[in-house]
């Protein structure tokens, strides 16, 4: 009777986990489970070090791209490089939100709003695309 009693707990217990694990993943390459929500994983300091343009990969001319992305909705962008020798550090303040249950991502600097879509966001990773024209 005992034994019993603990199987059906355990069939209902992995009954239950499968149904609720796909909806942890929202991108296709999303991990399929994460203890963080999706704005959580968004709240972190990312930095660029791969772009590119319809597949080919292209040079950040010695740029350094960091992006902070806090929990209120707020940014912060930070440009280190140099310029004939001499170093250079731009810092602008944007916004960021969720659009489409999550899926897109609006990223708004300096008055300028661009709008991707998250392919991938992992604690540590985030791969974002954005469709413009003929571009991706």
């Amino acid at each position: 009777m005992k034994f019993t009693k603990m199987m059906l707990a355990a069939i209902i217990f992995a009954a239950t986990i499968s149904t609720t694990l796909p909806s942890c993943q929202k991108g296709d390459d999303d991990p399929i489970i994460s203890l963080k929500t999706r704005k959580d994983r968004f709240t972190n300091t990312w930095t660029l070090t791969k772009y590119e343009k319809n597949s080919v990969s292209q040079d950040l001319n010695g740029a350094t791209y960091i992006y902070n992305a806090f929990n209120s909705g707020t940014l912060t962008r930070t440009i280190e490089g140099t310029i004939f020798g001499y170093p250079t550090r731009v810092v602008s303040d944007g916004t960021w939100s969720f659009l489409n249950d999550d899926e897109d991502v609006k990223i708004t600097i300096g008055g300028s709003a661009e709008i991707y879509n998250i392919q991938r966001l992992a604690s540590k990773e985030l791969w974002i695309k954005k469709t413009e024209n003929a571009d991706t």
